[in-house]
């Protein structure tokens, strides 16, 4: 392919690039990359990135080219400056597609994207040398690339975050799984095409669809010299698809006249919910029908849904996801959908908590695999993955599970395993949730707990009245019984375990119209809850629970007897018993809270968490606590 005529030289850039090439040091082959992406340490220990010299003079060279930024609709989220370096990078697409030894005739990519190639500057041939040998390596230079420039947090805007080599590898083990290679294989949010490129690969003759919204990666896919006919057969540009398009609504308009058997595969974008609008939503919960998430779903939950909702018999799907909605109530319908599929294969495959699987990404990641419909009943298989970026992934053997009776609230493997080594019909029978016995809610939200919660000092200079015991953090405890020496404790030690809980009556004391004004005058009454009271300093009043358990923790829950009453913040849960007989009642409470921090009851807790940051710490909600089976042992003292 020739340069078109309004491709500029490289030389009115001189000045700016100094026509010199840096070179930094050459990382020697694909694990050293890997490594050095991923794995190194600064003396004070902080993790930091090394990137291969052809992509840090790649990007040195698309900064000092001053030109047009693409349109911010080309690559939602990034600044103008970036859009102004992914400009020029269409120089390099362009050039990359020179040394293809096949022609590429740009006439076959969608206008934006042959737009973005003829419009950018030539880059020296020197640049482009050294990233063709970088190709040669399973990490993926153009991807590296677009990191580099793009920041992560702007990345986020269209859920740009790229495979990694050893993942992509792994996902292939569990798609030869396929009874037959597929006829379509289509790849949403392909990104700068790891799976479009492995599809390419690993069948010869499906034809393979690359879709997504962002312009300059789908450019960079189009132009790589790695899709040459003597690495994947002459007729691989023909059976090569490349779309600009919405995937979900290429998934309605396009899928369906596509013949099969036919596979979705891939890494679908990790937008977060706070990231889409209004719009954007209602049209992803359209496209997954019956099967749309809440709206807290973020993007890759939508796409996984409608993906589901549109398989034939004869499809399969096999994508790479965050592992929140395995746990999250807005995935439910995905969750039941799944569970009631017992004519097809279904895999979930876990990756380790605290692995980063997508370098600067904090996301716990999982592969979900659901293969044709089988005419005997399938199992959910659950596979732990182990290993590193470094050396590779390999699957443990898996658990089985029968997908019978309702479906379980959580996918968490904790949740599962205790289906599965239950005996048969056990799981409704021989336990209770907790909110059955149980009343559960959050702590009171002030709004401003450095105003609202007090000190022992300030607390006593106020009448008796205007204060009640409270507790925010569960870790100043010392003991598991928050009695009245405990809490005096906490006042000792200058904690704010002390609550204002005044009205418009008490507010005509002095004192307190005192401590009253000071926080109008802090600006305390315009915070966003305040403003919602009325009047604004009378907090909510709530029943005292008789347990206080925190929300958060790694390798267990804080379990605490409330003997002295004290109102927890909306950072600490309640459990109020239901059944409240007199007769030896503050034995039923010990005999709950001690079966709570005990083996058996921190698991039921465990299995109803979700992982909250990916690096091992987990988080119940009020509404997963409510259905902590509680063994009928327990259950039948607290329910006299």
């Amino acid at each position: 392919m020739q340069p078109t005529a309004n491709h500029r030289s490289t030389r009115q850039y001189g000045n700016s690039f100094k026509g010199t090439i840096r070179v930094s040091p050459q990382v020697p082959d694909q694990h050293s990359i890997l490594s050095a992406l991923n794995a190194n340490t600064n003396a004070a220990g902080k993790t930091v990135r090394v990137w291969p010299a052809s992509v840090l003079n790649i990007v040195r060279w698309c900064r000092a080219a001053k030109v047009d930024p693409v349109p911010q609709s080309a690559v939602i989220g990034a600044n103008y400056h970036e859009r102004q370096q992914l400009a020029a990078l269409g120089g390099v697409a362009a050039a990359l597609a020179e040394r293809s030894n096949m022609p590429i005739n740009l006439e076959t990519f969608p206008p934006p994207v042959q737009r973005w190639l003829t419009s950018a500057p030539n880059p020296p041939s020197e640049l482009i040398d050294a990233l063709c040998d970088d190709l040669r390596y399973d990490v993926d230079p153009l991807a590296l690339v677009y990191e580099r420039i793009v920041s992560g947090p702007r990345r986020r805007w269209l859920g740009t975050f790229f495979t990694p080599a050893p993942v992509l590898e792994y996902m292939h083990g569990i798609v030869q799984k396929l009874p037959q290679a597929p006829r379509v294989v289509a790849d949403p949010g392909a990104g700068v095409g790891a799976f479009t490129v492995a599809a390419l690969h690993w069948w010869r003759k499906p034809e393979v669809h690359a879709v997504d919204v962002n312009v300059v990666t789908l450019g960079l896919l189009a132009t790589r010299p790695d899709l040459a006919p003597r690495r994947l057969g002459t007729a691989s540009l023909s059976r090569l698809g490349i779309v600009q398009e919405d995937f979900l609504e290429w998934l309605k308009h396009h899928w369906p006249k596509l013949e099969g058997p036919r596979l979705i595969l891939g890494n679908p974008p990790y937008t977060r919910h706070q990231q889409m609008t209004l719009a954007e939503k209602a049209a992803a919960r359209t496209a997954a029908g019956d099967l749309a998430p809440g709206a807290r779903a973020g993007l890759s939950t939508y796409f996984f849904a409608a993906t589901l909702a549109a398989l034939r018999a004869s499809d399969s799907l096999c994508l790479l996801l965050p592992a929140n909605w395995l746990e999250a109530d807005y995935a439910r319908p995905v969750r039941h959908k799944l569970w009631q599929m017992t004519n097809r294969p279904t895999e979930l495959h876990l990756f380790p908590n605290d692995l980063n699987v997508f370098p600067g990404a904090q996301v716990a990641a999982m592969v979900v695999f659901i293969g044709p419909e089988r005419k005997r009943r399938q199992r959910l298989k659950l596979f732990r993955v182990t290993g590193d970026l470094g050396t590779g992934f390999n699957e443990r053997s898996a658990e089985e599970i029968d997908r019978i009776g309702v479906t379980p609230p959580s996918f968490s493997p904790r949740r599962l395993l205790v289906i599965t080594h239950s005996p048969a019909g056990s799981a409704t029978t021989t336990t209770l949730p907790l909110g059955a016995m149980a009343v559960i809610r959050r702590g009171v939200a002030t709004g401003a707990n450095s105003f609202f919660l007090r000190t022992k000092l300030e607390m006593e200079a106020l009448p008796a009245y205007a204060c009640v015991p409270a507790i925010s953090r569960l870790r100043d405890l010392v003991a598991n019984n928050l009695d009245e020496a405990e809490h005096a404790g906490l006042g000792i030690r200058g904690a704010r375990c002390w609550l204002l809980s005044i009205d418009e009556e008490s507010a005509k004391d002095p004192n307190i119209k005192q401590v009253i004004d000071e926080g109008e005058s802090s600006g305390i009454n315009e915070r966003y809850l305040c403003r919602t009271r009325q009047p604004w300093y009378m907090v909510e009043k709530i029943p005292i629970p008789d347990i206080l358990i925190g929300p958060m923790g790694k390798k267990a829950f804080r379990v605490v007897v409330n003997t002295v009453g004290a109102i927890p913040t909306n950072t600490v849960y309640g459990i109020k018993l239901r059944y409240r007989t007199a007769e030896n009642f503050a034995g039923k409470v010990e005999h709950l809270a001690t079966w709570l921090r005990s083996i058996e009851g921190q698991e039921a807790l465990l299995a109803l968490a979700r992982n909250h940051h990916g690096d091992g710490l987990v988080k119940l909600e009020p509404g997963a606590l409510k259905q902590v089976q509680v063994p009928a042992r327990i259950a039948s003292r607290l329910m006299k």
